[in-house]
């Protein structure tokens, strides 16, 4: 895994967390799809998942690059 948009521990994040710094973009419904739909909607692939035991984290670089690719078709 390449660690290009990872440089502390700070890069990574729940979704949770992610909700709510940014209560402007994301609600938790929305998350909860992106995150149910990964597999369909490019997220995984992205490489803004890491899954450590049942948990899912995100990193935070990562997820933007991919937030900002979702444009309207």
């Amino acid at each position: 895994m390449s660690s290009e948009h990872i440089s502390t521990l700070g890069d990574i994040c729940t979704p949770s967390t992610l909700v709510r710094e940014n209560p402007e973009l994301l609600t938790s419904n929305q998350m909860i799809w992106l995150l149910k739909t990964r597999d369909k909607n490019g997220l995984s692939e992205s490489g803004a998942i890491l899954k450590v035991s049942r948990k899912i984290y995100l990193i935070r670089g990562k997820f933007l690059d991919w937030f900002m690719d979702q444009k309207a078709k």
